[in-house]
This record gives C-alpha cells, sequence and structure tokens, in this order.
C-alpha cells in the first residue's frame, strides 16, 4: 500500500514540474512576442509617407498611395492592438495556469504577428517602388529614348532594306513616339505609374519593331535583289532558246508572268507587315523559278542526248530488224518440216508491226528534229521507249529463236529414244518367246500392243512431211513409262511361269499317294496350258503343297529370285 502511495506521490510532482516546465516555456515565448509587438507598434513608414506626400502624386500613383497608406494604419491601429491584447488574454492564463489554453493562444498569435510582419513588408515594398518611380522611369525613359533615336536613324537611313515596309514601320515608330510623349505627361502631373506603364508600352513596341527588321531584312532582299536576278537570267535564256527554235511543252511566258505577279503580291503583304503571307508567297516563287530553270535545263539537256542518241537508235532499229528477218526467214524454213507454235508465230507478227511502228515513228522525229518542231525532252522519252521496245522485242524473239532450237534438238532426241524404245519391245519379245508358252495372258497381250502400237505411231509422226515435236515429245515420255512397266510386266511372267513350271514338277512326286493333290496339280496344269494364267496355276498348285510339305513354295519361290 505504502508502495502505491509513493508512486502516486511521485506521479503528481512530475505533473507539477511539467507544468511548471509549460508555464517558464510560455513565458518565454511572451517576453519575445513583447518584443515584436513593441517593434511593430512604431511607426517605421512615417518619414517614407512624409517623403511621397511632397511628391504631390496624382493619378493611378495617387490611388496607389493612399490604398498603401490606408492599409498601413489598419495595420497599425487595429491589427497590432488586437494582437497586444491577445497576449495580455495568453499572459493572465499562463499565470493562472491554464497552460494548454495559453499555449494554444500562444501559437494563434505568432501566425498572427508573422502575418504582420509579412504585410508590412510588401507595404514598405510599395511605398519604395512608389517613392522611386520617378528615378525609376526617369532611367527607364532614357534607355528607352536612346533605343527609339537609334531605331529611327536606321529605318530612316536604311529604309531601302526594307521595302514597301518602310511606311508601316515609320508609322509604328510614330505610335513609340506618341507613348513617350504621353509617359513624359503622367510625370509632370505626378501620375509615375502611369507613366510606367506608358514605358512598359513604349518597350514591348520597340522590341516588336526590331523583331520585325530582323524579319523584313531577308524577306525584302529575296525580293528585292534575289528574284529579279533570277527571273531576268530565265527570261534572258529563254528568249535564246527561243532564237534557237527550241519547243516547249509549258507556257514559259505565262509561268515567268505568274512569278511576276507573285513577287508583287508577296511585296504588298510585306508592306502590309503581313509576314506569314509574304513568307509563303516567297516559298512559292522560289519552287516556281526552280521548276523554270529545270524546264529550261531539261530542253538543253535533252537536245544534247537527242543528237547524241539519234544514231545509236537507228542502229539499234536496224540490228533488230537484220534479227526479227533471220528469225522469220528460219522460221519459214522450218515449217516446212515442223508445226510450230502458233503463239511464237503470232509474237513474231506483232513484233513485225512493232518494228515497222518504231521505225516510222522514229523517221517522223529525226524530220521534226530536223525542221526544229520537236520538244527535245519528247523526243528523248520516245528514244528511250524504242529502246525499251527494241530490248523487250529481243528478248523475246531470242526466247522464240532458243525453243526452235530446241525443238530440232529434240527431233534428233526422239528419234533415238524411239529407236531404242523399238529395241528393247523386241527383247521383251524374246525373252517371252524363249518361255517357249503355248499363250499368254491377254492382259499381258494387250498391254505389249499398246506399247507397240504407240512406237510405231512415233516412227510414222516422226517421217511424215511436217511434225509436231511439241506433241511427239509428250508421246515420248508415255511411251517410255508404259515401256517401263512392259519391262516389269515381262519379268513378273517369266518369274510366274518358273514359278509354276517348278511347283507342278515338283508337286508329282506326291500324285501317286495323293489323290486330292492330284486332282488340284490337273487343274493348275490346265490353268497353265489351256488357259495361259500363270498366277492361277501357281496359286492353285502352292496351296496343294503347303498342305503336304509346309515350307515347300517358299523355298522353291527362293530358287527363282536368287
Amino acid at each position: 500500500m505504502s508502495i502505491i502511495i509513493i508512486i502516486i506521490i511521485l506521479l503528481v510532482l512530475v505533473f507539477l514540474w511539467y507544468m511548471w516546465f509549460l508555464q517558464k516555456k510560455n513565458a518565454g515565448v511572451l517576453n519575445g512576442f513583447k518584443d515584436n509587438i513593441t517593434a511593430l507598434m512604431e511607426d517605421r513608414f512615417k518619414d517614407k509617407i512624409k517623403k511621397i506626400e511632397d511628391m504631390n502624386l496624382t493619378g493611378s500613383s495617387s490611388e496607389r498611395f493612399v490604398s498603401v497608406k490606408e492599409e498601413y494604419q489598419k495595420q497599425l491601429n487595429e491589427v497590432v492592438p488586437n494582437i497586444s491584447a491577445d497576449m495580455r488574454k495568453a499572459e493572465y492564463r499562463n499565470t493562472q495556469f491554464k497552460i494548454f489554453g495559453a499555449n494554444k493562444l500562444l501559437k494563434t498569435i505568432g501566425t498572427e504577428i508573422s502575418d504582420v510582419e509579412a504585410e508590412f513588408s510588401n507595404l514598405e515594398t510599395s511605398l519604395d517602388n512608389l517613392s522611386n518611380s520617378d528615378e525609376q522611369n526617369a532611367l527607364r525613359r532614357d534607355e528607352l529614348h536612346k533605343g527609339y533615336q537609334l531605331l529611327r536613324k536606321k529605318v530612316l537611313t536604311q529604309s531601302f532594306d526594307y521595302g514597301s515596309a518602310a511606311d508601316n514601320l515609320e508609322d509604328e515608330l510614330s505610335e513609340v513616339a506618341t507613348l513617350l510623349d504621353d509617359e513624359e505627361s503622367s510625370t509632370k502631373s505626378g501620375d509615375h505609374l502611369e507613366a510606367s506603364q506608358y514605358l512598359d508600352d513604349a518597350r514591348v513596341k520597340i522590341a516588336l519593331i526590331t523583331d520585325q527588321l530582323k524579319v523584313i531584312e531577308p524577306l525584302h532582299h529575296e525580293l528585292n535583289e534575289v528574284f529579279p536576278g533570277q527571273v531576268e537570267e530565265i527570261n534572258d535564256v529563254y528568249q535564246k532558246l527561243l532564237n534557237q527554235q527550241f519547243q516547249f511543252g509549258d507556257n514559259i511566258a505565262e509561268l515567268i508572268n505568274g512569278v511576276q505577279e507573285n513577287m508583287i503580291k508577296s511585296d504588298n503583304a510585306l508592306g502590309e507587315l503581313n509576314f506569314d503571307e509574304t513568307s509563303s508567297l516567297n516559298d512559292t516563287i522560289k519552287s516556281d523559278i526552280e521548276n523554270l530553270y529545270d524546264i529550261l535545263t531539261v530542253e538543253v539537256e535533252s537536245k544534247q542526248s537527242v543528237l547524241k542518241q539519234q544514231k545509236p537508235v537507228l542502229d539499234y532499229i536496224n540490228h533488230s530488224n537484220y534479227q526479227h528477218n533471220k528469225l522469220e526467214h528460219r522460221m519459214q524454213e522450218l515449217e516446212e518440216h515442223y508445226v510450230l507454235k502458233k503463239s511464237d508465230r503470232t509474237s513474231v507478227e506483232d513484233n513485225r508491226k512493232s518494228l515497222t511502228s518504231l521505225r516510222e515513228g522514229y523517221d517522223q522525229d529525226v524530220q521534226d528534229i530536223a525542221d526544229k518542231k520537236i520538244i527535245y525532252s519528247k523526243a528523248e522519252a520516245t528514244f528511250k521507249e524504242i529502246i525499251e521496245k527494241l530490248d523487250r522485242i529481243e528478248e523475246e524473239e531470242k526466247s522464240i529463236n532458243d525453243s526452235l532450237n530446241q525443238m530440232v534438238s529434240s527431233e534428233k532426241i526422239a528419234v533415238n529414244s524411239v529407236d531404242q524404245y523399238a529395241k528393247r519391245l523386241e527383247i521383251q519379245k524374246k525373252i517371252v518367246e524363249q518361255l517357249r508358252l503355248n499363250g499368254l495372258p491377254d492382259y499381258y497381250l494387250d498391254y505389249f500392243y499398246m506399247v507397240y502400237d504407240e512406237i510405231n505411231k512415233l516412227y510414222d509422226e516422226l517421217n511424215s512431211e511436217q511434225i509436231n515435236m511439241e506433241d511427239i515429245s509428250k508421246q515420248v515420255i508415255v511411251a517410255q513409262e508404259d515401256l517401263e512397266n512392259l519391262v516389269q510386266k515381262t519379268t513378273e511372267l517369266k518369274q510366274q511361269v518358273s514359278l509354276a513350271e517348278k511347283l507342278i514338277q515338283y508337286a508329282n512326286r506326291y500324285a501317286g499317294s495323293d489323290g486330292e493333290l492330284k486332282d488340284q496339280l490337273e487343274r493348275s496344269r490346265a490353268a497353265f496350258d489351256n488357259d495361259y494364267d500363270y498366277n492361277k496355276s501357281v496359286e492353285i498348285i502352292s496351296g496343294e503343297l503347303e498342305r503336304v510339305e509346309p515350307g515347300s513354295v517358299e523355298r522353291i519361290r527362293e530358287t527363282i529370285n536368287a
């Protein structure tokens, strides 16, 4: 129990010490605020206000001064005393041990003191500006007057650099002069703020004119010096080319007039200080001048190219005609012995017409060149087109000639191939004859005679007066495939006949002791000798041999395949 009492006493003592500590802290803050209030209650701006009152301000400057003075008096006579009253309340609460209430009020007082000090600082700045406005304006006035005089002198003495814009520039300079005069009047009347505004407007106007000069000079330089010289040069060259009887696809005189009209429009826009339109028109003028230079240059260069190409193009036409005639003559000769492709004949006929048309067009161009009635750039394009068409004709007719060579070679190959097929067919016939059979299966005979007919047909077509190598080549491929199948069928037939004979011979050993086998043996022989069905003969006897001697058929088959 005693321990609890001791703890309680200790806690009370700690609390009392803490409250004493906060009271002392609040007292220290109050003492600091008293110094601040003492300083704020002093009439610190009395001398500044007196000085400004002696300036006899008018207009907006006077209105501004009255506003600042009234706000100062309000802060000094109302706000500061109210803060002082709040401090007395805080001090009373602190002495009455209302520590936390006093602390809260002190925080509010600290904020209010800071606000008043900030407001005094702003008011002081405003008073200083009003007090020094005349001096500041005087400095700015001198600077702007100098800038105005230099700018006016530049515009007057270098008006040739600004062309039609000079008049408007002088008007703008007059506006600056008016602003400076108005500033002087406002200063004399005591309205320094209004005077300052006039100086600001003059400064902006001078800066604008300075920037305009930077834009005007290059634009006027192009209109006054660059473009006229280029147009004059183009016109001189154009007249010389006309004297040389050059022809043009474009109306050069009209294009030159268009450039000159745009130059007038651009100069008018510059005079109105419409820089966007002037810049856009100047860009158009540049593009049009470049186009005119290109047109004249192209025609001069095209003339040189045309005169240089005239002979080579004629030589190429003659060469193409010579090659074409050779191809036509060869096709006429080959047609006596071969059926030519219809597409090749059509292509050659079309090429003959194209060559005739190209030569006629070339001759007309050459005549127009001689008569100086042609546009050289068009003649150059025509020559280029002629060369491209001749290239196509030459490539196409080379392909046709290669095809004819292939056709002739194919005949020799076909003849050799058919001769080989006939020999192989004869070999198959001899192989079958060596089997000494009573007859052959229908399927084999049909296939044999089909291949035989195909080979004979090939011989007939190869020996005809006019052969179609395209069809023959296809038939040779078919005959080769059919012959290969026949060789396979002959091999299979030979193997089946040999197997049937050996199986029948081997089965004879069981014929005397096995009646059923004997019957099947007779059936197998009948299929072999009478029906020529060697596969069926093998099938019949194989079954019986496997019944009486399993494995015997496979063993005999292996002896045949070995």
